[in-house]
């Protein structure tokens, strides 16, 4: 009998080992019917905006593959330098944005067999002096970082002659501006821009030659295996050469003539202003949302860290040993905060702490929260520490409790004496949620990303975004300085 029960525990044991871990693997792949894929939709003609909608080369090659798989597919725009990333924090499954199969990149993520053949060309001032490659020696050159042009042309020339930008058009204007002397990028795009602004031109030998392909997470060997089969297939139906095809060549874009006919054409015309609006209509959500979480969290922070100096010395025991530990933590999370970039703290929430929260709203309205809100407790605890020392006397003396006191005395002043430095918080917090579009967020930053995306005029969507910036601050500023008038005559 007990060697009965042995046997068939190692036959359960062998139907376990012998069970293809395939079938696990396609579970995984099928978890809500749904493959989650990373994109830059600022990249055309291989990712875009169309209205609400990313379009383009990758979205119509990756809803290919998904509908040979019988699976849907979800893009999730962020910025290209942050795609691998997520990847490997299993933010999404992979990613569709151009990609090109490198050694380094392989370290980190699967590619799929490549599907699209194109070059890196190189972009230039029509007034420059460069014919060829050979050319580029001892030039300022400009890439997208993270991109293949970007590695190859450091090794070329140099890192100290190569500027990366996060964005291709922030690479143009540099161009233009004359800060460098040309730009390494895709030669779609590259026609693209070109065909939009006629003070520049593109080189005839291309630089190098690459071919696009999907990234996937190592963890997900059958995603991969499936795409590759999906991939082949359409190949060989030619589905996806008809894929490029639709996109070949430079979108006509109409050339405009002054400032108030660029911005007619760039932003009225075709509808653009519609996506610096709805980005502004989520800056205001993130702003408002994170400026009263922080208030919250920073004025109960410095509440805590002033009690430990006003009352802790009345203290003992238990109590006095919880508010010294609260103290010190709140003092290691306002260092923290303080000593770290925002834009990392935000990736991190992104990429980590948040990582299964598919809200990026509320991925940004946490992470500026945090952030403002050790600001907040500094300014807040200084205001506090502004009320003197007599008048807190004076105060118990006339039979105030702690708490009376604060509410009484100690707080109206210390919100005055704060709201200066709270005027400059508050805008602070509103400028630094341009920082959003890191993580795809479609903030007004982000809208005038789209918008170069779709009309390749960098500079009229950028200063577009900035004026709307600068009014609202200018706003702020008239808010607050009427508030401190409110203050200095109560």
């Amino acid at each position: 009998m007990k060697n009965k029960k042995y046997g068939l525990l190692a036959m359960l044991l062998a139907l376990l080992v012998l069970i293809p871990t395939k079938a696990f693997a396609e579970e995984k792949i099928v978890d809500d019917g749904v493959i989650d894929l990373g994109t830059s939709a600022d990249f055309p003609p291989y990712e875009y905006y169309e209205g609400d909608e990313i379009v383009g080369i990758d979205p119509d090659i990756v809803k290919a593959i998904a509908e040979e798989l019988g699976l849907e597919v979800k893009l999730h725009d962020m910025d290209f330098n942050n795609i691998i990333a997520s990847i490997q924090s299993g933010k999404v499954d992979g990613g569709a944005a151009g990609f090109t199969v490198t050694e380094e990149r392989k370290k980190s993520v699967n590619f799929t067999e490549p599907f699209a053949k194109t070059s890196q060309i190189i972009v230039k001032r029509k007034d420059s002096d460069i014919e060829e490659i050979e050319d580029l020696e001892g030039k300022k050159l400009g890439t997208q970082l993270g991109s293949i042009g970007d590695t190859i042309a450091k090794d070329d020339f140099g890192e100290e002659n190569v500027s990366s930008f996060n964005k291709v058009p922030d690479a143009i204007l540099s161009l233009q501006s004359k800060k460098i002397d040309a730009v390494i990028l895709d030669k779609q795009s590259a026609e693209n821009f070109v065909n939009a602004n006629k003070d520049l031109e593109i080189v005839d030998t291309p630089y190098l030659e690459e071919e696009y392909a999907i990234a996937v997470n190592k963890d997900n060997p059958v995603l991969l295996e499936k795409m590759n089969e999906a991939i082949t297939k359409l190949k060989e139906e030619g589905e996806i050469d008809k894929i490029m095809a639709k996109y070949q060549g430079p979108s006509e874009v109409k050339e405009s003539k002054g400032l108030i006919g660029r911005f007619k054409s760039t932003i009225i015309d075709n509808g653009s202003y519609k996506y610096l609006l709805d980005g502004l209509k989520i800056t205001a959500k993130v702003t408002v949302c994170a400026l009263i979480l922080s208030f919250i969290l920073g004025l109960i922070i410095a509440l805590v860290r002033s009690a430990k100096i006003d009352i802790g010395d009345e203290l003992s025991g238990f109590p006095k040993f919880l508010l010294t530990i609260i103290d010190k933590i709140f003092a290691l999370f306002v260092s923290i905060i303080r000593g770290t970039p925002s834009t990392i703290q935000l990736l991190i929430m992104f990429n980590v702490i948040l990582v299964n929260l598919d809200n990026l709203v509320l991925v940004a309205i946490i992470s500026f929260a945090l952030n403002s809100s050790a600001y907040m407790a500094e300014l807040f605890r200084g205001g506090i520490n502004s009320v003197s020392k007599g008048e807190k006397e004076a105060a118990r003396s006339l039979g105030l409790s702690n708490l009376q006191m604060m509410k009484k005395v100690v707080m109206p002043q210390a919100v005055k004496n704060s709201l200066p430095a709270l005027g400059n918080e508050v805008i602070t917090l509103f400028k630094e949620t341009s920082i959003a579009g890191f993580i795809g967020l479609a903030d007004l930053t982000r809208g005038a990303s789209i918008v170069i995306s779709q009309t390749f005029d960098a500079a009229t969507a950028y200063f577009s975004a900035a004026i709307i910036y600068l009014v609202i601050v200018l706003v702020m500023e008239k808010i607050f300085k009427e508030l401190e008038k409110g203050f200095l005559y109560a």
